[in-house]
């Protein structure tokens, strides 16, 4: 091949490569206004197309060519937060946690202190039972509470019990979050209620989340890419 036709061709490597960057910045751009106008963070009612364009600054046009309805891309935003929440930085910060009570109190710690830093994840997650008992949690979950069990941690009626108590405590307190209407504190205080009502004891829920807090703060930095310092007292207490 010359020298001229390897030119042209790494001249148009270069334009492919620019226009597939170009494609997915704007995808990526219009996917969080999709997140942001359906959290419910942004109106009071119902987001429609014309919401999401008038948030990205784009035109109808350009939205329809990426996809074919805001249902499409609420689905496809869904599904790759699933995939976020299941790995990514998380497997750093939670997978590496062995102890049953460490690992319930660390779930869902990360969740509130998300929803805590980021309000429009935490309305689209709810608004689309992305923490439903049949979601990308509920497997995990289960297996840490078999694990409290074993250990004689957690004292429940069954697991499905436990798991619906974890899980609609976990959402209620989003919504409560993402409302503005409390602060760190408030994640600490929930995560160590719902240990409790798991069957362990005020004192040892609460050694156990200030501890797990403190996990996480240590931990998050470096691992996960939506981390902000958050302040409050929400780990006081830790050894």
């Amino acid at each position: 091949m010359s020298g001229s036709a390897v030119l042209k061709k790494r001249q148009e490597n270069y334009r492919v490569r620019v226009a597939r960057e170009r494609r997915e910045r704007m995808r990526a751009h219009l996917l969080n206004s999709v997140m942001i106008v359906c959290s419910g963070q942004s109106s009071n009612g119902p987001a429609v197309i014309d919401d999401v364009i008038r948030h990205a600054e784009v035109s109808r046009g350009t939205f329809y060519k990426y996809f074919d309805s805001l249902d499409q891309a609420m689905g496809e935003l869904a599904r790759e937060m699933a995939d976020d929440m299941a790995g990514g930085g998380i497997v750093h910060v939670y997978d590496s946690v062995e102890d049953p009570l460490a690992r319930t109190a660390t779930g869902f710690l990360l969740y509130l202190t998300r929803a805590l830093i980021e309000p429009e994840w935490g309305g689209f997650v709810c608004r689309v039972g992305l923490l439903n008992a049949s979601g990308v949690l509920a497997g995990r979950i289960v297996a840490d509470i078999e694990s409290g069990i074993a250990s004689g941690d957690y004292v429940i009626p069954s697991l499905q019990v436990a798991l619906d108590m974890l899980i609609g405590t976990k959402t209620e307190a989003i919504q409560r979050i993402i409302s503005g209407e409390v602060g760190p504190e408030y994640l600490c205080a929930m995560t160590s209620m719902a240990l409790r009502a798991l069957g362990v004891t005020p004192m040892k829920a609460d050694h156990v989340v200030a501890n797990a807090f403190q996990w996480i703060c240590t931990q998050a930095p470096a691992h996960l890419y939506w981390w902000k310092e958050i302040g409050g007292e929400a780990g006081a207490g830790a050894e």
